[in-house]
């Protein structure tokens, strides 16, 4: 079949009318007066704009909405709801001097209607009194604001809707499950756009139309509370996205290509394009995992110094009299090592998999059954003999590995250490690794490297993430870097400009 079958064509249509919208959005904004931003405090702002997103732990795309998010947490600090109301030009001007915005690209009314959106965020802040429900939500909608993309509400509702045809409840749970639907809408948000919570809990106030001032926008919020956090919604998101692969692949094609519509109706230029996306993803992967891994070494070396100048080496002065050099090497070497050996076992997907990805959103598209069956395999119970096989091995594998390192020397608070950096590096090589698997239709098959590598690595991994966790819930860099620097830093650059813009008014006067 040649032609876009029903869900193919109402999936082209959305995407026609969302494009148009944009563009129409795009000539206003072209037309329009623009706000321009001189003044001091470019480099300085960039610079440390750098600093801050490095200690930051979530997707590039978020960059803009977390630092939109602590401009106005700085701003409700004042309690001051005529500041709040008017930070709106500050806000734009601090996004452009850190790089987020490009210079002349906001209109001025846009302003205005990011001051509203403060001035209700902030009262709903006082009333609530939780962030999530308001100043992270505040931060979506300005961003929403700055970069409105509907192909991207297109897509997440075409994905939907696949899925929640295609999933089959009784098989996944054992019988229909309450909330379902919801839980598949922040499954499809995590799994294949890769939102936070903030984002999803937006896009969910929207889709119930609630607002602070209505009558249910705490229940609603509440309600979201519990989904985000539910087995169901980890259960489903899970499977979304371990099949996701070739939605991704198609929502980068139309993220980066202005045509897709015209792709679309298609088919043969359509898959041709689609083929080429898939290389272009394989290429960007492995260059990403190949930067991930180098930024990685460089923040276990960094981290390492700093602990083994600030610990290690006073530990070893106060308990033997000298510097344990060998545990000090170690420690220091070999995460860093291992690493970089991790990166010799990723491999990309091969030509199977190309083929599969192509095969199954022609079918998707252009198919003559509606829609493809979401192929999924039911959770196994594996019993109380694989668990404790599991504990067994994680003692062997840590044991093992404590065993050796006493017999050079370590003491309890090197092995620590070790551990600690070690696990750090396995989940950070595991999370690369994801990159792959989520473009993997075909499962790669393992040989004896990526089976031994699975072996000695697993128990670590576990543990990194547990780390990870912990580590994002609280981040005590980022909060260090927002008290310590951030709030005195952008407070010194605002008095500047201020002073800037009054010495200007004075020339004027002349």
């Amino acid at each position: 079949m040649n032609t876009l079958n029903t869900i193919g064509q109402q999936f082209a249509d959305a995407l026609a009318a969302a494009t148009t919208q944009n563009d129409i959005a795009a000539v206003a904004r072209n037309s329009g007066q623009k706000v321009h931003v001189t003044g001091a405090g470019r480099t300085l702002t960039f610079a440390y704009e750098q600093l801050r997103n490095a200690a930051e732990y979530t997707e590039e795309h978020l960059l803009l909405q977390r630092a939109v998010q602590r401009f106005y947490r700085r701003v409700f600090l004042s309690r001051d709801i005529k500041l709040v109301g008017a930070s709106g030009e500050d806000l734009i001007i601090e996004l452009t001097l850190a790089g987020y915005l490009e210079n002349d690209s906001v209109l001025t009314s846009t302003i205005s209607e990011v001051n509203a959106l403060a001035t209700k965020y902030y009262a709903a802040h006082a009333q609530y009194a939780k962030e999530a429900w308001t100043l992270n939500v505040l931060a979506v909608e300005v961003e929403r604001l700055l970069n409105m993309d509907l192909k991207r509400d297109v897509f997440t509702q075409f994905a939907y809707d696949y899925f929640l045809e295609t999933i089959d409840q009784t098989k996944l749970f054992g019988k229909p499950v309450a909330d379902f639907e919801l839980s598949l809408f922040v499954a499809v948000h995590r799994a294949l756009l890769k939102s936070d919570s903030a984002t999803i809990r937006t896009a969910l106030l929207h889709r119930y139309q609630q607002e602070p001032g209505t009558g249910a926008y705490s229940q609603t919020n509440e309600m979201i509370d519990r989904i985000l956090d539910s087995s169901t919604t980890d259960m489903v998101f899970r499977l979304v996205g371990k099949r996701g692969a070739p939605l991704r692949i198609l929502w980068r094609l139309i993220d980066e290509h202005e045509n897709a519509t015209t792709l679309l109706r298609s088919r043969e230029q359509f898959l041709s394009a689609y083929e080429s996306q898939i290389e272009t993803e394989y290429s960007q992967i492995n260059s990403r995992i190949n930067k991930g891994i180098i930024k990685s070494v460089i923040f276990l070396i960094i981290t390492k110094v700093l602990i083994g100048v600030s610990i290690e080496v006073p530990y070893d002065y106060m308990v033997h009299g000298a510097i344990l050099w060998l545990p000090l090497a170690i420690n220091l070497l070999f995460p860093p090592i291992y690493m970089i050996l991790l990166r010799f076992t990723l491999r990309l997907p091969g030509s199977a998999n190309t083929t599969a990805l192509s095969d199954t959103v022609d079918n998707l598209l252009y198919g003559e059954n509606r829609v493809a069956s979401a192929n999924y395999r039911a959770k196994r119970g594996f019993g109380l003999a694989f668990n404790v096989a599991y504990a067994l091995f994680f003692i062997l594998v840590f044991g093992g590995a404590a065993l050796w390192l006493l017999t050079l020397g370590f003491s309890l608070l090197h092995l620590f250490i070790f551990f600690i950096f070690l696990s750090t590096a396995s989940f950070l090589g595991f999370r690369l690794s994801r990159q792959i698997r989520e473009l993997e239709v075909v499962e790669g098959q393992e040989d004896g490297i990526t089976i031994v590598r699975d072996f000695l690595y697993i128990p670590f991994v576990v543990v990194g993430r547990w780390l990870s966790e912990k580590y994002s819930r609280i981040n005590i860099v980022a909060m260090i870097l927002d008290m310590v620097i951030e709030l005195p830093l952008k407070t010194i650059l605002h008095l500047i400009r201020q002073w800037g813009m009054f010495i200007t008014s004075k020339k004027d006067e002349l």
